[in-house]
């Protein structure tokens, strides 16, 4: 990459982050790290080729957001992951231009920065008005902007097998109309007004050319978390190169895995949600087809649909099985809301939208028998709660009615009253009924990394919702981590603290601490305090170092969240230009 001249390298982040805090009007994640942007940015690491190619692709085509128009560089990729058409011959035997192949991409949006998926327009890499066809996928609960939105149009392969499309969004031409809802495709065509409104509108996430956005996007759009580019994590470049390399050198491979009720491989830690969660990072085509393969593969032979379809559950739970008995723990723990709610809002494919209602429909249904019982099975582990919140939380955010948020405050509810029954900021339990091989008494206890799952589920519930308990639940559960949860020697997290037959004061679990560490980036998030983000650094650095990544539930293990840990310590003041795409070397 040739190297930019040095006025470039200083002033392009700094514009780039006026571009992202713009579009994150949530504000907090982002603005307080930009306006304390430096002006010289830390070196950067190195990249593994393929990704700098795509990140390149994008920076040239990246330019600060006018007013009232804002645009991004959206990549084509004719990578040949679909069934392509054959080549057609011209006059005399001559090779006919290539022919134009359907090609779809859902684009996520922050809250509040679009509303109007007609005032969405494309231009190809030469500058010339595209005709598109776009609806609304999903929308943020708490203002109604939109979430994601599908876009679908027709284009040739590449030359070269990459171009830069150009989206703007969020403005119509100066002097233009608004486009009429259901306007004909020819009128799209001839005045390139916007987007034509098409609600029957069908994806092709598995065709030729891929289409992805930049991993900055994904990140400030906030789809699926607050997020840090891949690219910039120059605070923890051994994660970066070692996840990515234990999942290339995993012995058998990752996929290779199949259904096992009897062990927690391949999904377990939702494998999908871990997967999209590197493509987000990342935003090559590559990894977006593996996410997206996982994720079909998950729906294929891991669930289970009620004749109607509209209840699913894990094939591992009974044949019999109706929501007047409540579900077993083992399924609850694969129920994955998380990984189905990232496909659909990063493809539109309508089978992950299927599969995140009926998911959050059988558990809406089944929270009497859960909750009712002898005894309340989502208190028993906090992982319980944490599965069962998570997919609520997806059905939510597809199908925002007020009964699902209903369903949704009442499992926030029991987990306030769960934490505030101890004096510890754990989510105290009998530890002993949930696995006695583990601990043989230990009347009132808690699990870290569990509660970590649970963080995570609350804060998903927090992005939908806002309900302000959730800082003091989170805050409390991070001083707990923090001062009683953590080994004697400060480098782990005790297996289980409050165990009476065994302290597990033993640091040789500290391959966890990425799975655990996002809880300081969420109170950090909440609080504003940065302690917090000194506390995650701390342990982060051991779990880096300790990290286990020898099967799919050790990878999604380690990917899962940390992602979320990196997006939300990018706010600190002097890790703001993290959020950048730097073109270093």
């Amino acid at each position: 990459m040739a190297t930019p001249p040095p006025n470039a390298r200083r002033t392009a982040p700094a514009e780039l982050c006026r571009v992202a805090a713009a579009l994150l009007l949530a504000a907090s994640l982002l603005s307080a790290g930009c306006s304390r942007l430096s002006a010289r940015s830390p070196p950067a690491r190195r990249v593994e080729p393929q990704v700098r190619a795509v990140l390149q692709a994008h920076i040239a085509a990246a330019h600060p957001a006018p007013p009232r128009e804002r645009k991004v560089p959206l990549l084509l990729v004719a990578d040949a992951a679909g069934s392509a058409p054959a080549p057609e011959k011209g006059p005399q035997g001559a090779a006919a231009p290539p022919a134009e192949v359907a090609v779809s991409a859902a684009v996520p949006f922050a809250p509040g920065a679009l509303r109007d998926v007609e005032l969405l327009r494309l231009h190809d890499d030469r500058g010339a008005a595209v005709p598109l066809r776009a609806k609304p996928l999903a929308v943020w609960p708490q203002d109604r902007s939109i979430r994601s939105a599908l876009v679908a149009f027709r284009a040739a392969p590449p030359t070269g097998g990459r171009a830069i499309y150009t989206l703007d969004y969020g403005a119509p031409p100066p002097g233009a109309p608004p486009q009429r809802a259901g306007a004909p495709a020819t009128q799209a065509a001839e005045t390139a007004q916007g987007a034509v409104l098409d609600e029957a509108l069908l994806p092709n996430p598995d065709g030729p050319i891929a289409a992805v956005l930049p991993p900055s996007w994904y990140a400030a759009s906030l789809v699926s978390g607050p997020q840090l580019p891949a690219m910039d994590d120059r605070r923890f470049p051994g994660f970066e190169t070692g996840i990515e390399g234990a999942l290339a050198r995993m012995t058998p491979a990752y996929d290779a895995y199949g259904v096992t009720c009897s062990a927690p491989y391949r999904t377990y830690y939702d494998g999908p949600h871990a997967l999209y969660q590197r493509f987000l990072r990342n935003g090559d085509a590559a990894r977006y087809r593996r996410a997206r393969a996982e994720a079909v593969w998950y729906r294929q032979h891991e669930l289970r649909f009620s004749p109607d379809r509209r209840l699913a559950v894990h094939v591992c739970e009974r044949e019999d099985w109706t929501p007047a008995a409540p579900l077993s723990w083992q399924v609850l723990r694969r129920m994955l809301g998380q990984g189905m709610v990232d496909d659909y809002l990063l493809t539109g494919d309508p089978a992950a939208r299927e599969a995140v209602l009926a998911m959050g429909e059988a558990l809406r249904q089944n929270q009497a028998a859960l909750t009712g019982g002898r005894e309340d099975v989502l208190r028993v582990t906090e992982r319980n709660m944490a599965w069962v919140m998570m997919t609520l939380s997806s059905y939510y955010a597809l199908d925002p009615r007020p009964e699902l948020l209903s369903a949704l405050r009442g499992l926030a509810d029991r987990t306030v009253a769960w934490q505030q029954q101890g004096a510890s900021g754990a989510f105290e339990h009998d530890l002993t009924r949930a696995d006695p091989s583990e601990c043989e008494r230990g009347p009132r206890g808690g699990s870290p990394f569990m509660t970590a799952l649970l963080v995570d589920a609350l804060m998903d519930y927090h992005a939908l919702t806002g309900d302000p308990r959730v800082r003091d639940v989170v805050a409390r559960a991070a001083d707990w981590l923090a001062e009683r949860a953590i080994t004697s020697d400060r480098r782990a997290f005790r297996y289980l603290w409050g165990c009476e037959t065994d302290a597990y004061d033993d640091s040789g679990t500290a391959d966890l601490n990425l799975l655990i560490v996002p809880v300081f980036g969420a109170a950090y998030a909440l609080t504003r305090d940065p302690r917090w983000i000194e506390v995650g650094d701390a342990l982060a650095d051991v779990g880096v170092k300790e990290m286990l990544v020898k099967e799919p539930k050790h990878w999604n293990q380690a990917m899962r969240a940390f992602g979320r840990y990196l997006g939300y310590r990018a706010a600190l003041p002097g890790a703001a230009s993290e959020w950048q795409l730097s073109g270093g070397p």
